[in-house]
């Protein structure tokens, strides 16, 4: 009797579960949460550059600029591979109540776009063999590369200019 009962429970627990994430995988298909999801994704790139420069910059005596510049080119394999899913049509600036700095370019230009996001995810690989080579010219070289052709480019074309 009591094997019944843990094994049923176990199977509403289940079933909760699966109702549960269903409504969340729902949920998360809404624009205003797809372009929140965007934001902290770009934001997180941001980071990682930020304490980069820091380093490169000597502002810090600490930080590992390897890992940093591994978790950027992570996100550049991300970026290119959930494009579609990062920029659906329908979340650029003003098309969903939640702030966005996407233009509609983006989706005139998608051939672009996708350019722009495989040149992302080019630099920022170029950016972990720099690290690992441990000529701090070169990858201080490599990292305003990835800022002019990797983040720029993308920034230049396809989002709204920040103030």
């Amino acid at each position: 009797m009591m094997r019944t009962s843990r094994a049923w429970c176990a199977a509403a627990a289940a079933g909760l579960l699966a109702t549960a994430m269903g409504a969340a995988a729902f949920a998360a298909d809404e624009p205003a949460n797809i372009v929140k999801y965007r934001k902290a994704f770009m934001d997180a790139n941001g980071a990682h550059i930020t304490m980069i420069a820091a380093v490169v910059k000597g502002e810090v005596s600490f930080g590992d600029i390897a890992t940093n510049a591994q978790a950027l080119a992570e996100q550049g394999k991300l970026l290119t591979a959930n494009l579609e899913q990062l920029f659906p049509e329908g979340t650029a600036k003003g098309e969903t109540g939640e702030e966005s700095a996407a233009l509609p370019v983006i989706w005139e230009k998608w051939g672009e776009f996708e350019q722009a996001a495989q040149k992302f995810e080019e630099e920022s690989a170029k950016l972990v063999e720099a690290a690992e080579g441990g000529d701090q010219t070169a990858f201080a070289q490599q990292l305003a590369a990835l800022g002019r052709q990797g983040c720029g480019n993308c920034h230049e074309t396809f989002r709204e200019k920040q103030d």
